[in-house]
């Protein structure tokens, strides 16, 4: 999978863009605040129809307009695509996708045509931060690699809100309980789709983040785990037992005016020689944990989706020592990648990709160097 074109119009600081990149190393270099990152995030709506960055789609169209987008042309094993993303300012759909030049009505049509995995410096926030950090890690990976769990999720979050309305609309006031049916129905419906998928995720996760923490930490007997904490026991019936947790508390969170049981309360637990990292870790381990975690990410993509993803490093280097550099670089083989950086001497892959200077949302191809893409 390769992105073979970026088109941007009013994105950022972007008023109109259209760049071929090459298959592997792209390296964009300029000074801070030149747009390096806008590049990047532009990718990352085509993957997910979202920023890394922001919640608010208006913050990047490009300033006094009423209108921006991002697209790319994609090459994956069953052809060539396009991907596109409209945002508007005002109106009732402010946000529109496009598949091969066709408008599609649901987001969940675009999950998993583009796979991307960011690093960014956040990233390593994963060991310290609290849990919606690392389930939002695992459903950022399930979301492009199934339709279905993208789907399953929507329904969750969008019950789960209604049900918290309700639960601070009755807060003191008498409640009849089917007013909660419907929602409690549909969250452990969407439960049971979301917490199989996760499971089966964080083995594979799992497995892959223990062999690589030894080989970036050169320590063998320092053994990392990533367990899985569910809601629920491994052998329940997951709609049946969500549906009556939720029953079961709908006193007690009426009182709190909030959901207490269900997947929004999951998390990850991170272990180093048995003891939570949050806890007993260094910075240096915490570090190296969240790089594992996010190497493995990349693995299970391959795994699962059969051909590797994009990959996007978001200013992670310089939050990197050199050793922790040295072991990613040394691990981008075989997959495209977006790599912004201040100064482009600081990596010495430049031959193998294409290198582009960035001037306050402009680019330049210079005349010596790596390679200018196909």
């Amino acid at each position: 999978m390769r992105v073979k074109k970026l088109k941007l119009k009013q994105f950022r600081n972007y008023d109109a863009l259209e760049l071929t990149l090459d298959p592997g190393v792209n390296l964009f270099f300029g000074p801070n605040g030149s747009g390096k990152t806008n590049l990047l995030e532009a990718v990352h709506y085509c993957a997910l129809g979202r920023s890394h960055r922001t919640a608010q789609d208006r913050e990047v169209i490009a300033r006094d307009c009423e209108m921006g987008a991002c697209g790319v042309t994609m090459e994956k094993r069953d052809g060539v695509h396009d991907v596109a993303v409209k945002l508007l300012c005002a109106g009732e759909k402010r946000k529109q996708v496009f598949l091969d030049g066709k408008r599609t009505p649901r987001l969940a049509n675009m999950m998993g045509m583009l796979q991307c995995v960011i690093f960014s410096p956040e990233d390593l926030m994963l060991v310290k931060d609290g849990p919606s950090v690392r389930r939002r890690f695992l459903d950022m990976l399930l979301s492009q690699l199934s339709t279905q769990y993208f789907l399953a999720l929507q329904s969750y979050q969008q019950a789960l809100r209604q049900r918290n309305a309700l639960l601070r609309q009755y807060r003191g006031v008498p409640v009849a309980a089917d007013a909660f049916l419907p929602w409690e129905e549909a969250m452990a419906r969407a439960a049971a789709v979301i917490v199989p998928e996760r499971r089966s995720c964080c083995a594979r996760l799992s497995r892959e983040a223990q062999e690589r923490y030894r080989s970036i930490s050169g320590r063998e007997r320092e053994a990392f785990a990533l367990t899985y904490e569910s809601c629920l026991p491994e052998n329940a019936n997951i709609s049946d037992a969500v549906f009556r947790a939720l029953e079961s508390a709908r006193g007690e969170d009426i009182r709190r005016g909030g959901t207490s049981f269900g997947p929004h309360r999951e998390d990850l637990l991170l272990t180093i020689q048995g003891k939570d990292m949050r806890l007993f870790a260094s910075q240096g381990q915490m570090r190296t944990a969240a790089l594992a975690m996010k190497l493995s990410e990349l693995a299970v993509f391959q795994q699962m989706a059969g051909e590797p993803p994009v990959l996007l490093l978001d200013d992670v280097m310089s939050e990197l020592d050199a050793g922790r550099q040295h072991y990613l670089l040394n691990r981008l083989d075989g997959r495209q990648v977006f790599l912004p950086c201040c100064e482009p001497g600081a990596v010495k892959r430049l031959e193998e990709g294409a290198l582009f200077e960035v001037r306050r949302g402009e680019l330049y191809v210079p005349t010596s160097g790596a390679g200018h893409g196909d």
